[in-house]
């Protein structure tokens, strides 16, 4: 007997032999199932209509100004709270819903028509009440019911709500520009105010515009609460908290980036003023997320 022939013959052999068979029958199994083609027709409708959507999204989501630069993160924290969940989800019987293949499909067709139109609102609205009824469609209710928080989470990330940016962001502007004026007297700057949204010092002025008004830095701070609620599963009062600091806290490390900005500006000149305002924002968010990741400790999170 041959050394090749004894390789055959070794129980090893026969289970490695074996084993792209049971890949293949896996892979074909996976094919033929009814769930699995279902999620990729709707993965292919969404691509479809929402295809318009990306290049918005995607610059948004890199404009350091933009109020939705911390969109990135969004859906990675809605995964980690599928995976969070996830021992808990896979258990729950698929049994899909097949009336809601129309509300689906009313909604896929609106998409279609204003993904012509590049409307980001709407879009993102509709993505989201896509990604709901596809859930609903190809699994059912209680699938649903345990991945709709993850769903409505990708909201936070998405332009739905610039009506009410436009609303706040002055009022924000004259909050912040006053928690930077005041603590610009405490250090003793000599701070001059003219105008609501404008500070004189001595060698810098502080023009505190839209993109500064921490409008941006709260829309990432509500995004940032609510993930540590959803994953912390803190009692009702502690969820109260956490949810009654988040204006506040932006607006104050907002303000206290401000006040930054102008120390930097004002000793080492504009150029060096705005080099620090450019990338200050992701020093606040990232103070605010450390706060908040300490008080959920402190108040019960493991």
């Amino acid at each position: 007997m041959s050394v090749q022939d004894s390789l055959q013959g070794a129980p090893g052999a026969q289970a490695g032999a074996s084993e792209p068979a049971k890949r293949s029958f896996d892979l074909m199994a996976l094919l033929a199932n009814r769930t699995f083609q279902l999620t990729l027709v709707l993965l292919f409708a969404l691509v479809f209509c929402f295809g318009p959507l990306v290049p918005e999204l995607k610059k948004r989501w890199l404009d350091m100004d933009s109020y939705y630069a911390h969109g990135l993160l969004m859906p990675l924290c809605a995964a980690y709270l599928v995976w969070d969940r996830w021992d808990r989800i896979k258990g729950i019987p698929v049994k899909g819903a097949w009336w809601a293949l129309v509300p689906l499909g009313a909604v896929l067709w609106v998409s279609l028509v204003a993904s012509r139109a590049i409307m980001p609102s709407l879009l993102s609205v509709l993505l989201v009440a896509t990604v709901a009824l596809g859930v609903l469609f190809v699994a059912g209710w209680k699938w649903l019911l345990a991945l709709l928080p993850a769903v409505l989470f990708l909201t936070l990330g998405l332009p739905i709500f610039d009506r009410i940016i436009d609303q706040t962001t002055m009022p924000l502007q004259i909050m912040s520009t006053n928690v930077a004026y005041v603590l610009l007297k405490v250090f003793q700057f000599n701070p001059i105010r003219f105008e609501p949204t404008v500070i004189f010092l001595d060698n810098f002025h502080l023009y505190v515009a839209a993109a500064c008004s921490g409008l941006k830095t709260t829309i990432a701070i509500t995004a940032a609460v609510i993930f540590f609620m959803l994953i912390a599963r803190l009692r009702w009062w502690a969820n109260l908290i956490l949810a009654a600091v988040a204006i506040p806290l932006s607006v104050l490390i907002n303000g206290i980036r401000i006040f930054l900005i102008g120390i930097v500006g004002n000793s080492y000149g504009s150029e060096a003023g705005m080099q620090f305002h450019d990338y200050s924002g992701y020093i606040a968010l990232l103070l605010c997320f450390l706060i908040l990741g300490w008080m959920s400790k402190k108040l019960g999170y493991k």
